[in-house]
């Protein structure tokens, strides 16, 4: 049999197949479900801040996307970030990971774009033994109007001081998520330069 093992910026797991962030990982039972079919690795879905908890759709949590004739083009994924309680996400990815210790967990992170939300969550991620975590600056519904996900990912700026904060309270792998879609082509050139000086590990 092929050795399929992958080493995606120094995370190891047994191949190259991930979920990324989204209901099928948002708790320990659908993660566990996920390794023992064998994924190689999850993406937890996208952690905030400790409080209130986030009140996230109800129904359907797709949107359609309308070209110009108002042919559907296509569909946006309108859920939001974790409803489920912080201290019982990290509680659950630390379980998980200690039972799966081959495999690559990710936590995905969303919180507002102030040093000291990011400097009190990331030790708490780090505790749980979690291979690295995503920055998730891409969604582009319900978090952007609270100045974050892709409010953020629009900015270099923002990116750029947002990174550093992470790599100065969080010891390993930092990956950046951004939006396939910039508001201007102008906003392109300073990304690629930005992801060109960053550092992950």
């Amino acid at each position: 049999m092929a050795d399929l093992t992958s080493n995606f910026i120094g995370i190891k797991s047994p191949n190259p197949f991930w979920l990324a962030s989204a209901p099928p990982t948002d708790k320990e039972y659908n993660v566990r479900r996920a390794f023992e079919a064998g994924w190689g690795g999850v993406v937890w879905k996208t952690l905030g801040s400790e409080g209130p908890p986030i009140v996230n759709v109800n129904g359907p949590r797709y949107g359609v996307v309308h070209g110009a004739d108002r042919r559907v083009l296509g569909l946006n994924n309108i859920e939001l970030i974790t409803d489920r309680d912080l201290f019982k996400n990290l509680d659950e990815i630390k379980r998980v990971k200690k039972d799966y210790p081959d495999r690559a967990i990710i936590v995905s992170i969303m919180v507002p774009c102030e040093e000291d939300a990011w400097k009190t969550i990331l030790p708490l991620v780090e505790e749980t033994g979690a291979d690295g975590i995503e920055l998730n600056f891409g969604c582009p519904h319900g978090m952007a109007e609270r100045g974050m996900g892709s409010a953020v990912g629009q900015v270099p700026e923002y990116v750029e001081m947002v990174t550093g904060w992470c790599k100065k309270y969080y010891s390993k792998p930092v990956i950046v998520k951004l939006n396939q879609i910039f508001r201007t082509s102008e906003n392109l050139q300073p990304q690629h330069k930005l992801v060109a000086q960053m550092q992950f590990h």
